[in-house]
């Protein structure tokens, strides 16, 4: 087991050198065919020779992954690597905050809906669940500002104080608890309705033991199979909240440098951004390992087999 993620932590570099080639395609056909300055470096020298694309695809990714050097911001001529790693930082504790929250108060909804169906609960929780899932972040944002700071007055406007971010991470927690309720009440059935529930049952056990200590661990591996997906929602919202709410993180800074032409910029974001959802997706595999005995099973019989030549 111990292999096959330290395969999947290799491949995240493969992974991310993919999608940077693949925006550095995109770039160049939307910027025509002179490509030769759409990366700026801090070295640079004047009258150097131009490069293809290809080369410069390749010195991107040497300096990337081997210096750690991104480049030089467009807008402010200074060197991009401290600006990135501050809206990083914004980005990641958001959002961290908030895929703890969407899955606190996912799970128990999902769980208690699913142990009260065809009853008022379930129906109650599910239309809301699907409303929340179909509403846009901004939409959800502008209506939390205007009930809990206009006209409570609990948060202001603007984020001065610690307590002012509850607001966006509210709004990005909500959403993202809505979808995984939906995935763990469906789990939750499924795993009700097997017969070795009935056979709990009829052996004595109460209805909360066989719920907490048997069936909530079938139903978790559903909930943590969609942890990426629920990362990337997060991360895409998150583009929106920090710009209604003018956090300086990587949302800001994409839509900045989208609309000011800003390529190389915009390449460190999405560089980043490549990086932390391949992180997700590994994250996503251990989670889903840990909730799922017979895939534990599976992966170390797999690694026992390879040490002794498959026999």
């Amino acid at each position: 087991m111990l292999g096959y993620f330290c395969k999947r932590i290799l491949l995240i570099i493969p992974t991310v050198m993919a999608v940077i080639l693949l925006v550095f395609v995109l770039m160049a056909s939307l910027m025509g065919t002179d490509t030769s300055r759409m990366i700026r470096y801090e070295d640079d020298v004047y009258g150097a020779p131009r490069l293809s694309l290809l080369q410069q695809y390749g010195k991107y990714c040497y300096r990337v992954f081997v210096r750690g050097d991104f480049g030089v911001n467009d807008s402010y001529n200074s060197p991009l690597d401290e600006d990135l790693m501050k809206r990083t930082a914004v980005t990641l504790k958001m959002t961290g905050i908030s895929v703890l929250a969407t899955y606190f108060a996912g799970l128990p909804l999902g769980v208690f809906a699913a142990c009260r169906r065809g009853r008022w609960q379930d129906s109650l929780i599910t239309s809301l669940t699907t409303f929340f899932s179909a509403l846009p972040s901004f939409c959800l944002a502008l209506g939390l500002v205007l009930f809990f700071a206009l006209r409570l007055g609990w948060v202001h406007v603007t984020l001065q104080d610690p307590a002012d971010h509850i607001i966006p991470i509210a709004t990005l927690a909500v959403i993202g608890a809505a979808n995984v309720a939906k995935v763990t009440r469906a789990g939750m059935a499924e795993v009700l309705d097997k017969p070795f529930i009935l056979s709990l049952r009829s052996l004595g056990l109460s209805r909360g033991s066989v719920i907490f200590r048997h069936a909530l661990k079938s139903a978790l591996i559903p909930a943590f199979s969609v942890f990426n997906t629920v990362c990337a929602n997060l991360i895409c919202g998150s583009i929106v909240v920090e710009r209604f709410f003018n956090l300086r993180g990587l949302g800001t800074c994409i839509i900045g440098a989208v609309g000011s032409r800003a390529t190389t910029t915009l390449m460190g974001c999405v560089t980043i951004v490549a990086l932390i959802m391949s992180v997700c997706s590994v994250i996503t595999d251990l989670l889903f390992v840990l909730v799922n005995p017979s895939l534990r099973k599976t992966l170390s019989f797999g690694s026992r087999l390879r040490r002794r030549g498959g026999r």
